[in-house]
């Protein structure tokens, strides 16, 4: 079975999410200053499910682009 190998424009997980949470803290804040009547607590609350939401969507996006070292290994064997 042929295995797809890992895309060269893969990134680090954690810059992924940084940048997320940061996209959107920065659209929600200027949402806030053109009148958007959002509360301190809703607030609170959007950014709360982005920094679940952020680490879980990419994990599943990232999980295509890894391999594990026992496949790594195996790999290298043939």
């Amino acid at each position: 079975m042929s295995q797809i190998p890992p895309q060269d424009s893969a990134t680090e997980p954690l810059f992924t999410v940084g940048a997320l949470t940061a996209a959107v803290t920065a659209v929600l804040a200027l949402l806030v200053a053109f009148g958007l009547p959002v509360s301190d607590d809703q607030q609170a609350a959007i950014l709360g499910v982005v920094a679940v939401a952020g680490p879980l969507v990419v994990a599943a996006l990232a999980r295509g682009r890894v391999y594990a070292p026992a496949t790594v290994s195996r790999l290298l064997r043939r």
